[in-house]
């Protein structure tokens, strides 16, 4: 019984992909913006792959409905995949994971919906900050600079080995009283 249970599974999570239509930045942008939504990706990026009953734990504040609605939205949407199931007291639980589009792609090559998602979440980061009522930017020396340079892609290239150099001589720091995590986030876009 359970072996034609995941034959039938399997059958309908092909038959799921295969009614998915290609997404446009803009409804990329629109599931995305979804604050509970990116909470969920958020959890699931940071942890691999889960469950929905895990992701209930770990945001107890979402209605259990509201959870199993939104992973539903964002695995028929594609954001999400299917990476596992087992059979748990006659259901079948099924484990989730981030769709590639969302994980670090090769070096250099980043999708619309990718950058979307990582955007947001340091636009979310802000906000959380903001949000606790003691911020304090200059405290925490909080810094956003865009500064426009012309480079050809050697002197890019160059420029970038120097700050993976300057970055790795510190990201192996452990906090300490006086070592504060800082999140530097460095985004490079053409102007």
């Amino acid at each position: 019984m359970r072996v034609k249970e995941v034959r039938y599974s399997q059958g309908y999570r092909r038959w799921q992909m295969s009614k998915k239509i290609k997404r446009t930045a803009m409804e990329s942008q629109k599931l995305l913006l979804n604050q509970v939504r990116h909470r969920i990706l958020q959890y699931i990026g940071h942890h691999g792959s889960v469950t929905v009953r895990e992701i209930g734990a770990a945001l107890p504040d979402i209605p259990q409905a509201t959870m199993y609605r939104q992973v539903k939205l964002l695995s028929e949407s594609g954001l999400i995949r299917v990476c596992g199931e087992r059979q748990v007291r006659g259901t079948l639980e099924h484990t989730y994971a981030l769709a590639d589009e969302l994980k670090g792609t090769e070096a250099g090559r980043i999708t619309d919906t990718e950058a979307q998602f990582k955007l947001l979440g340091l636009a979310q980061d802000f906000a959380d900050y903001y949000s606790d009522g003691k911020a304090d930017p200059a405290r925490d020396m909080l810094s956003i600079t865009s500064v426009p340079m012309a480079m050809t892609d050697e002197e890019f290239t160059r420029y970038m080995q120097d700050i993976e150099k300057l970055t790795k001589k510190y990201e192996r720091n452990i906090p300490t009283e006086e070592r504060r995590i800082r999140r530097v986030t460095l985004i490079s876009s053409p102007a």
